[in-house]
This record gives C-alpha cells, sequence and structure tokens, in this order.
C-alpha cells in the first residue's frame, strides 16, 4: 500500500484533537522539562566569538564528558515520554496509571531500538545524506510497531516496523524529517531571539532560564507532533496489513 501522506497528517491531527488534556500533561512533564533542563545546561558550553568548528566539536564534547550523566538520564526520560505517547495511542483501554507503570516496565526494548537505529542513521548519514534519510524511513515505524505489540519483542518490533515500511521508506522520511526540519527551524528562531533578550539583560542567569522557557517548549511541541504523526503513519501501514 502507497502511504497516503495527506491522510496520515489528518489522523495525526485528529488524535492530537481527541487527546490533547493528556497529551499536553505527559508531554509537560517527560518531554517539555527535561528539554528545558538540557538547555539550561547547555549554556555552559564555552564558545569564543566566531569560533572554528573544530572548537566547536571539541567544545560539545567536554560537555558531553562533564554532563554524562545528566544526558544520559534526560535521553532517557525524553525515550520514556515518547514511548508513553505511543503507548497512550497503540494500547487503548489502559488507565493512566496503566500506562505510565507499563510504559516503565517495557521501556527497555524501546530504548534499545532507539539504539540501534540511531546507530544506523549515524551511519548512513556519515557515507552519504541519502541513505541516512533513507534509513530513518525504514526504521521510523520499529519503535511504534513495539509500543502496538510489546509481546512480540524487540526482534518481532524490528521485523514488523521494517516491513510496513516497505515501498514506503521515501514517502515515511519525507513526511518525518520534513516535520522534523520545520520544528528545529521553530526551536533554533527562538533559540536566535532567546540569546538577544538574554545579551540586552546583561546575560544574568535568571534571564537565561526565564527566556529558555519558549525555547523548551517549542522542543517539547516538536517533538509531540513528530511523536504522532508516527502513531498516524503507523496506523495508516498496520491497518492496510491487517485488512490483506
Amino acid at each position: 500500500m502507497r502511504l497516503d501522506l495527506g491522510g496520515a497528517f489528518a489522523d495525526a491531527a485528529a488524535l492530537w484533537r481527541a487527546d490533547r488534556d493528556l497529551i499536553v500533561r505527559i508531554a509537560g512533564v517527560f518531554l517539555f522539562l527535561p528539554i528545558l533542563a538540557l538547555a539550561m545546561l547547555a549554556t555552559g558550553i564555552a564558545l569564543p566569538e566566531q569560533a572554528a568548528p573544530e572548537q566547536v566539536r571539541e567544545a560539545v564534547g567536554a560537555f558531553y564528558q562533564a554532563n554524562l550523566v545528566w544526558v544520559l538520564l534526560i535521553s532517557v526520560m525524553l525515550d520514556y515520554g515518547a514511548f508513553a505517547l505511543l503507548r497512550l495511542f497503540l494500547q487503548r483501554g489502559e488507565s493512566v496509571r496503566e500506562l505510565l507503570l507499563g510504559s516503565l516496565v517495557r521501556l527497555l526494548p524501546f530504548v534499545l531500538i532507539g539504539l540501534a537505529v540511531g546507530a544506523l542513521m549515524q551511519l548512513g548519514f556519515t557515507l552519504l545524506i541519502i541513505p541516512g534519510i533513507y534509513v530513518f524511513g525504514r526504521t521510523w515505524l520499529m519503535g511504534p510497531a513495539y509500543a502496538a505489540s510489546p509481546e512480540s519483542g524487540l526482534l518481532g518490533a524490528v521485523e514488523r516496523g521494517f516491513r510496513l515500511s516497505a515501498r514506503n521508506g521515501w514517502r515515511i522520511a519525507l513526511a518525518g524529517s520534513g516535520l522534523a526540519i520545520v520544528a528545529g527551524a521553530a526551536v533554533f528562531a527562538l533559540l536566535i531571539v532567546t540569546q538577544l533578550l538574554t545579551a540586552a539583560a546583561g546575560d544574568a542567569p535568571w534571564a537565561q532560564a526565564l527566556f529558555l522557557v519558549p525555547v523548551a517548549a517549542a522542543g517539547a511541541a516538536g517533538f509531540t507532533a513528530f511523536t504522532v504523526l508516527r502513531v498516524a503513519v503507523y496506523r495508516a501501514l498496520a491497518g492496510s496489513s491487517n485488512g490483506t
């Protein structure tokens, strides 16, 4: 089946309208707060004016080395938030308590899928940009496949996600990467405004913390939209697969 991108975006909008309050609560705790924490940590990266690319890499590497534990904790919390949102739509009938506890108990395979997908994408982007984009499209449904059927295990989810994306890898990549680019551009624009406002306030710590709130909110909103679209794409392709 050929993925209908317009239908997928329409379904994502319908999912948002149906569970908006609960989505905002989950995203507020498990996406917004860790993104805000990461943004505040990142303000400690010291870069000279007109830094060369090598200096930027060294500064970022030093930041990760100094804050490795916090970065890992933030990453796990973001994975948990994404997994909980996926289960919200793909495991209907659960109470909020069951949703959150079930997501915690079954989180490890989801994290492992994310690590494996990330490694494959990094390899693809290292070779050329095009292979990386294609790998993204062929692996994007593995996480939702696990959220929908955790009893199938990690390997079962990998196989089902890869199978559902067959003949739709580029369309899935277009939808997911396009949304990510739009969300990233919005966050980047807000970050520039934040830097200008912080400089105008004399680089005071309170100003940095205050002005980073809308940046983190935009990041959480983009992450949420990205996740809800994953659900819509999965539902479209899994429904067609179940019906054949």
